[in-house]
């Protein structure tokens, strides 16, 4: 998959910006900082999943003289198939619009099935020291491409996993505790598989990956479903119901996920520094995207912002070659386009200047 043409009006300093990028190589957007090239990143992230990486709110995104944000796209899902349209048109007061195919789109999950995006930035240091939740994400992302049926299941769970807190935060009785409890471990245990199905198929991907960025002897990846997996979930989350209550909430399952990755019983944050940390994320997403490809067909567009910090000439030229190899579309910021000559010097690229919320082609 791959954006062939993107519009954007009124998000964030964009007033109205439009570019034609290739499809397969690097769009480089360069200028001073507050230029607006992070927001175009920004901007097809949105795009692609209905939020925002870097604010959760709708009134923040939209320019403050504007009432609206439109984003406008033509995707390329696979040749001889026509681009496909896709918008999103969104109110300060949070109404909003999607277009798919000329079509009321019902949800963003359509748009997120459609247009696989992977975001490197200085946030993905959470896959590493950030909380559970982030890992979760990661996991979810993957397995949601894989697998049709994951967000059904996903949705199921969910809804089981609150409705059963609200029948402990009120002291509802047993019986429709337990109906809930059920419906629970159901959705609980096929999650657990798709999950776990997604790591096992991943450690491939990422050892290969990691083989071109940075060398790390001795790496481990442990995957933890949320409760002891050694044990039969149901007979663990009824012989929980009573401590459960007492809390208030349901402490064991799928939404208490997490994966340790470590060197020789070490974390991994604790021995990496923070250069080989960001290349070891790096990996760790360009892993998703390899497995994305092989698996289902899918090619994922590649967001990265301000790729020169933290990584020396030789670790970028090095990742951008991997990403070549991937014949993946990237879309990438940095401050001075001379910090990047070196790593572009054998791969299809195309710059843009940003400037005070404008962008213009160059050679």
């Amino acid at each position: 998959m791959s954006l062939i043409r993107l519009d954007v009006a009124d998000f964030r300093n964009l007033s109205a910006v439009k570019i034609d990028p290739i499809e397969s190589g690097f769009n480089v957007f360069y200028g001073d900082n507050g230029s607006g090239k992070t927001s175009l990143l920004e901007a097809i992230y949105y795009l692609s999943r209905g939020r925002s990486f870097r604010s959760t709110s709708t009134s923040h995104v939209i320019n403050h003289t504007a009432k609206k944000l439109s984003l406008f796209a033509h995707i390329q899902t696979a040749s001889p198939n026509p681009p496909i349209p896709i918008g999103i048109e969104r109110q300060r007061n949070g109404d909003m619009k999607i277009r798919i195919a000329g079509e009321d789109g019902a949800s963003f999950a359509e748009l997120v099935q459609l247009m696989p995006a992977l975001l490197i930035n200085s946030n993905c240091y959470n896959l590493l020291d950030g909380g559970p939740i982030f890992r979760r994400k990661y996991l979810d992302w993957g397995a949601f491409y894989l697998t049709n049926d994951f967000f059904r299941i996903w949705k199921q769970y969910e809804r089981a996993l609150k409705q059963r807190n609200a029948a402990l935060r009120v002291q509802s009785p047993k019986k429709e505790l337990q109906i809930w409890t059920l419906e629970l471990v159901r959705s609980a245990s096929a999650l657990h598989e798709l999950r776990r199905d997604f790591v096992q198929q991943l450690l491939p991907f990422l050892n290969s990956a990691l083989l071109e960025l940075i060398s790390i002897p001795g790496l481990k990846m442990g995957y933890q479903p949320g409760w002891d997996d050694s044990l039969n979930f149901q007979e663990e989350i009824e012989r929980s119901i009573d401590k459960d209550r007492y809390v208030g909430y349901t402490q064991l399952g799928p939404h208490r996920a997490d994966f340790k990755i470590t060197i020789n019983q070490t974390p991994v944050k604790d021995i990496l520094s923070r250069g080989q940390q960001k290349l070891f994320v790096c990996a760790m997403i360009v892993a998703q995207g390899a497995m994305l490809q092989q698996c289902v067909n899918r090619r994922p567009i590649y967001l990265i912002d301000d790729l020169p910090s933290e990584l020396d000439s030789l670790s970028r030229t090095n990742l951008m070659a991997l990403l070549s190899r991937q014949e993946a579309q990237v879309f990438l910021t940095a401050v001075e386009r001379e910090a990047l000559a070196d790593s572009f010097a054998r791969v299809p690229v195309k710059m843009f200047h940003v400037e005070h919320g404008e962008t213009r082609e160059v050679n």
